[in-house]
């Protein structure tokens, strides 16, 4: 073989690995799950996707408004009130995102005490094919089409309400500045 042949294969098998290489590299990365993805959400985000329309559940906010819903418990104690006062106080922490969004409660058909600050907001009755989605003292953001995006499960203790009430207001805040619908 003559130096120019051999010096012409060695440029191309460089050049094949070259591009293939990274390829490969990356293949074997998500295969083996090396790759920790970043994710900057706080909640967690509803999953197989679920909207009103498929739970049966009238939206009144259909292509109008984003929804930041708080289920209420069956008996509304100190903790849920104070859950309800920080859905009202997350509201009005929007600012200028505030008149894209609703606060509501959800509440249970027959299984619903009065709650004192329920007036001030919307209510929406589902019927207990919403309980596998979310459950009692959770929050979740809904979007105009009436899609259940992300969830926040209930907290343990007062002190954790404050921080989950930032995270429910940073998720919000995204999903607002991300989207053009509503």
């Amino acid at each position: 073989m003559s130096n120019s042949v051999l010096r012409g294969r060695i440029i191309f098998i460089a050049l094949v690995l070259m591009f293939a290489l990274p390829a490969i590299l990356a293949k074997t990365i998500l295969i083996n799950d090396w790759y920790q993805s970043g994710v900057t959400n706080r909640g967690v985000l509803v999953e197989p996707t679920v909207s009103y329309q498929s739970l049966g559940v009238n939206n009144p906010y259909q292509g109008e408004q984003w929804q930041l819903a708080y289920m209420i418990p069956e008996k509304c104690d100190d903790f849920c009130q104070q859950q309800i006062y920080l859905l009202g106080q997350s509201h009005l922490a929007l600012g200028k995102y505030q008149q894209r969004v609703s606060p509501v409660l959800i509440v249970s058909k027959g299984k619903y005490s009065p709650v004192e600050q329920a007036q001030t907001f919307d209510t929406i009755l589902v019927e207990d094919e919403f309980a596998p989605v979310l459950s009692e003292f959770e929050f979740v953001i809904v979007d105009p089409l009436g899609q259940l995006v992300m969830r926040y499960p209930k907290v343990e203790s007062q002190d954790q309400l404050v921080s989950q009430s930032k995270d429910v207001l940073a998720d919000l805040r995204k999903l607002l500045k991300l989207s053009r619908v509503g």
